[in-house]
């Protein structure tokens, strides 16, 4: 029935809607977050490099996250796939378990000397929640505090029951807690990324009561090294397991999590989104003391020991380090960087740039905001170009399709600075505002 709206995607997207609670999967890929009323292509046919083709065949550069982030070889990458296709003809889910665990176990290991043991799961919510209930298991524990985003599972939305919206901080304001037990209010105690006033009245007043301090090492900047050493003395005092979110974070600056920036040592660290360049694989890597606890509780999921993920993220680590990928990886974040800088000082447009060089994000600071980046992405989408207010970095942005992207962000802003001037701008979208809401890297 789907075929006969194909070439209407407004009737694509409501019907979608109407037998896909959401459309998507996750917030992130609906047409709303992006560009409302039908001319967000929503759907794609096949992708390669910054490529996608959507359903009609047009031809998009994506210069958003490229897979939510996940894709730093771009899509399809030929290595990735021919390690891929290879499983999928052996058979990617057996009786027996994939050799590739073991391989993956000891390049994570080799890498992060400091931990000992790794567990697996397939999506970043799953490897979170494994190490939550890890750490309680090794502490005998129950609350934890966090700073970021950590997932959808009950235990971090609980932080919304206690108070409402202490979210909004981390991810998205608004994220209504319907659905958890309200029997997990207090259960997490949110904390605000180097804060030290934070750090001292909701840390220092809660970590001895805490299986586990949770923090993403790198939001829209890298944690100050002075609050994450303080951190990791506190938890080593109260018996704490420390525990580095690298799933957003990871495989960018380097072949390894950021953590490494740093010189902080977390009792665990979780990989995903990257690992495997756009496969589905989640890790988590930790000291022996702590992870050996996963045996004592139960942890187990079938897809959990299918091939595919493991193989890929073999292949994915070991092509990382070949090509040096984070030293690309920063320059292209400088080379976007400099566009957007460019189109901004010539537009005389007033823009904040955040996020590490890999993952960068750029704020017109303006109260028209919502206005301006709906029609930022409206426009760009008439060059061809899929776009919004960040764009990650990835080894195949070439300088022909950074030149194109160039020309278009520079003839958008000034369109966007000439109808503010004209006060017109809301005149000139050809939908709905977007939904707004992320607040962080991903």
């Amino acid at each position: 029935m789907f075929k006969k709206f194909i070439k209407n995607n407004l009737k694509l997207q409501n019907y979608a809607h109407s037998i896909i609670p959401g459309l998507s999967g996750i917030l992130g890929k609906r047409p709303e977050m992006y560009l409302p009323g039908g001319k967000w292509p929503t759907y794609y046919s096949k992708s390669k490099g910054i490529n996608i083709w959507d359903l009609k065949g047009n031809k998009y550069l994506d210069f958003t996250m490229l897979g939510v982030g996940s894709c730093v070889f771009g899509y399809a990458d030929n290595d990735i796939n021919k390690v891929a296709i290879k499983v999928m003809n052996g058979g990617p889910l057996t009786t027996l378990n994939p050799i590739e665990e073991l391989e993956l176990a000891e390049l994570l290991i080799d890498i992060h000397p400091w931990a000992q043991q790794v567990k697996y799961a397939r999506t970043g919510g799953e490897i979170m929640s494994m190490a939550v209930r890890i750490a309680r298991a090794a502490t005998g524990k129950s609350k934890i505090l966090i700073c970021g985003y950590h997932g959808w599972h009950d235990w971090y939305l609980s932080s919304n029951l206690t108070k409402k919206d202490s979210l909004k901080d981390h991810l998205l304001p608004g994220l209504n807690p319907i659905g958890v037990p309200y029997e997990l209010s207090g259960s997490v105690v949110p904390f605000k990324f180097n804060n030290c006033i934070d750090y001292n009245e909701v840390v220092k007043k809660n970590i001895k009561d805490c299986a586990a301090v949770i923090i993403e090492p790198a939001r829209d900047k890298i944690v100050c090294k002075h609050f994450i050493k303080g951190i990791r003395k506190l938890c080593d005092e109260h018996k704490t397991v420390l525990i580095f979110d690298e799933i957003t974070s990871a495989w960018r600056n380097d072949t390894s999590g950021i953590h490494k920036e740093l010189g902080v040592n977390p009792d665990m660290a979780a990989f995903g989104k990257t690992i495997s360049n756009g496969v589905a694989m989640a890790a988590l890597i930790g000291k022996r003391e702590i992870m050996e606890n996963a045996t004592k509780t139960f942890i187990s999921s079938t897809n959990w020991s299918e091939r595919l993920g493991p193989a890929t993220a073999v292949a994915f680590i070991k092509k990382h380090k070949k090509i040096n990928a984070g030293k690309i990886l920063k320059k292209k974040g400088d080379e976007i960087r400099e566009i957007w800088e460019s189109a901004a000082k010539s537009s005389g447009l007033n823009l904040k740039i955040s996020g590490i060089k890999p993952l960068s994000s750029f704020k017109i600071v303006h109260e028209d905001w919502p206005l301006i980046i709906t029609y930022f992405n409206q426009e760009m989408l008439k060059f061809g170009i899929l776009a919004s207010d960040r764009c990650y970095s990835n080894t195949c942005q070439d300088h022909k399709h950074l030149k194109k992207y160039e020309i278009a962000c520079n003839e958008v802003f000034l369109k966007i600075s000439k109808h503010l001037l004209n006060g017109n701008l809301k005149d000139k979208l050809e939908g709905p505002v977007k939904q707004m809401g992320f607040s962080r890297l991903t």
